[in-house]
């Protein structure tokens, strides 16, 4: 009887080390996932900001080019203004 009692007993032990093995490869196996998860979210997260960098890059590069032509029109504008401005002053020193 003693024998089969430490049966029983070993048989138990096994089967629960079994549940506990799972167990543990069941959190080995989430944790992966989740590790996974996490980087694939990570990777999504950086492609949307190198999106929006690539996009800000190019709105400030058209902001330049504006500002550019800006600055342009006013030196063509200041020109304009004055040859205006010479051609009033000769037009009423001959009359």
């Amino acid at each position: 009887m003693a024998k089969k009692k430490s049966f029983d007993i070993l048989t138990e032990k096994t089967a629960k080390l079994e549940s506990l093995n799972k167990d543990a490869n069941d959190a080995v196996d989430l944790v992966n996932r989740t590790i996974s998860r996490l980087s694939s979210i990570n990777q999504e997260t950086q492609d949307t900001i190198d999106e929006i960098d690539s996009y800000c890059a190019n709105l400030m590069e058209v902001k330049n080019k504006l500002s550019k032509n800006k600055v342009h029109n006013a030196a063509i504008i200041s020109n304009f203004s004055k040859l205006l401005n010479v051609a009033d002053d000769e037009c009423e020193s001959t009359i």
